[in-house]
């Protein structure tokens, strides 16, 4: 059994088209939740992995939204 691709672009596919995402204040709330959270030992390295994780998804829009905000005042 075989089949036929149609006309395939490499580089153009979207892995996360059609997934949700957070916003700068939905990640910094579920940041904030964490931290003043008291976990057990066993669950500690996953939302230790996690935090990372999320932190860096928030820096990244801080950095955007600052990237932003001295672009438009440059107009």
């Amino acid at each position: 059994m075989s089949f036929k691709a149609g006309k395939v672009v490499k580089g153009k596919a979207d892995p996360n088209k059609g997934l949700p995402s957070l916003s700068q204040e939905e990640l910094l709330y579920l940041l904030e939740v964490i931290g003043s959270h008291k976990f057990d030992g066993k669950d500690v390295e996953k939302v230790f992995n996690l935090t990372l994780k999320l932190q860096k998804i928030y820096l990244h829009y801080d950095k955007l939204a600052k990237s932003n905000n001295n672009h438009n005042k440059k107009k």
